[in-house]
């Protein structure tokens, strides 16, 4: 049997990078699997390169794309791991074999917040959060993966109202339960509710009044995103320079790069643009604007790196020019959706 990477036969973890071999190592079996495979007469496995082999051997043993690490009670994606700088990969390795000491975890803990990393400690917050905001028992949190874990988590890291002014969160809650129907809709209407009472300073208005007016928005704008959830496909994970080609072929085409679902694009557009209660032509003239903004800043702006999810099902690339952040995402579908468009707040003067 031949294992290949890229066209090159292996013949062990000694044909892997250091990265590489080192990864290998958090799969529970990988490096079992792959003495097996180049030892064993029968078959060849080729892959095209060393995430493609980490990311098949990984689902390949264990039908899922995430392995556990149970010293730092970490469920994440190999792919994900692959990612790291070798050192921190090592670091990593120390505190999951038994590296217990405060600066070993002390490091860990920074490198695992750098990466976006959550673990189930992190994620252990999330019950309760629910609880508190009493829609724990909806049906909409029966079953969550991980990627619905960490998109409720960042509503926990929300700024708290300012001294004085109300705690909507369970308004906010409330009013979202209702709209979503599924967790990462959940959190884009908990969003669209604090996001819009707070444009119209509204927080102290009647619990009903503020019902009205994020209702009132969210009805107003989800019809005309309907025309904005086109986005191109890709076959497969592909890296930022393969996106950013991508994406440059499809605007020379007159193309746009919408959302992946209808309630994310009701967020961005109140959350970034000066739409307030316009109707009819003028709330779609606001969604056209945008949309038209951010698919010329693409096109001037190729991205040019990418972050990993957790799950090692998705990407992020960041893009940033001035006084302007973009996000598209490549999904695990492969589609390229836009996550974000916005201008950035100013950094405060020191």
């Amino acid at each position: 049997m031949t294992v290949s990477i890229a066209h090159k036969p292996i013949q062990g973890r000694g044909g892997l990078s250091d990265l590489g071999a080192l990864t290998l190592a958090f799969i529970d079996g990988g490096v079992e699997w792959l003495n097996w495979a180049v030892g064993d007469p029968v078959a060849g496995y080729p892959f095209p390169d060393e995430t493609a082999l980490i990311r098949n051997v990984q689902y390949g043993l264990h039908a899922s794309p995430v392995t556990w690490l149970p010293r730092l009670n970490l469920l994440i994606s190999p792919v994900k791991l692959l990612t790291f700088t070798l050192n921190d990969l090592r670091t990593v390795a120390k505190a999951e074999g038994g590296g217990d000491d405060p600066v070993t975890q002390q490091q860990v803990q920074a490198i695992l917040a750098a990466h976006d990393v959550l673990t189930q400690a992190d994620l252990a917050a999330v019950a309760p959060f629910l609880a508190g905001l009493g829609v724990a028992g909806s049906p909409l949190f029966q079953s969550l993966g991980l990627d619905d874990l960490g998109a409720l988590w960042r509503l926990i890291t929300l700024p708290p109202p300012p001294d004085g002014a109300p705690d909507l969160a369970g308004d906010a809650a409330a009013f979202a339960v209702e709209q979503a129907r599924t967790p990462q809709e959940f959190a884009d209407y908990y969003r669209v509710y604090l996001a819009q009472v707070g444009k119209m300073k509204a927080a102290s208005a009647s619990a009903d009044e503020r019902r009205q007016i994020a209702d009132t928005a969210v009805q107003t704008l989800l019809p005309l995103m309907f025309g904005a959830l086109d986005c191109p496909q890709v076959g497969d994970m592909v890296s930022p320079g393969e996106v950013a080609a991508v994406v440059a072929d499809w605007l020379r085409q007159g193309r746009r790069i919408g959302f992946s679902r209808l309630s994310e694009g009701v967020l961005r557009i109140i959350d970034a643009t000066t739409f307030t209660t316009e109707k009819g032509g003028a709330a779609q003239q606001a969604v056209n604007q945008y949309l038209a903004n951010a698919q010329s800043f693409l096109a001037a702006h190729p991205p040019q790196t990418g972050r990993m999810s957790q799950d090692g099902r998705s990407c992020t690339l960041p893009i940033e020019a001035g006084t302007l952040y973009a996000e598209l995402l490549l999904g695990p579908s492969g589609g390229i959706t836009l996550q974000q468009f916005r201008r950035q707040r100013p950094a405060p003067s020191v």
